[in-house]
């Protein structure tokens, strides 16, 4: 019986000590990076990778659906955010390609999913 007891008192403690972990890595912010220097954004083709390239980045910051409609709708949520600011994101770089290309700069795109 003391056994059960002590066991069940140290899941007790675990899940106290790993619930405020959990907790503050949701609320801290994912980013993905995703370049578009080694692509030509003003074919269709280059642009079709680019938007393969946004799809993965926002998967990894937001994750994937899972049948658990909790967490999915979190996820869907972040999903849908993410890939609003990366829509804006996404057609800036494209309208700005070749302008870019002649000036040099940084030909990435960054996400931040909270």
């Amino acid at each position: 019986m003391r056994m059960t007891t002590t066991i069940k008192t140290a899941a007790f403690v675990l899940a106290a000590v790993a619930l405020p972990i959990s907790a503050a890595q949701a609320d801290a912010p994912r980013t993905a990076t995703i370049s578009y220097d080694d692509l030509n954004l003003s074919s269709a083709k280059g642009q079709a990778i680019f938007d393969r390239r946004i799809e993965a980045a926002v998967e990894a910051v937001c994750g994937r659906v899972q049948n658990k409609p909790t967490f999915d709708s979190a996820v869907r949520k972040c999903q849908k955010e993410t890939n609003t600011t990366a829509a804006a994101s996404r057609d800036l770089a494209v309208a700005n390609y070749n302008k870019r290309r002649l000036a040099g700069g940084d030909r990435t795109i960054r996400l931040v999913a909270k």
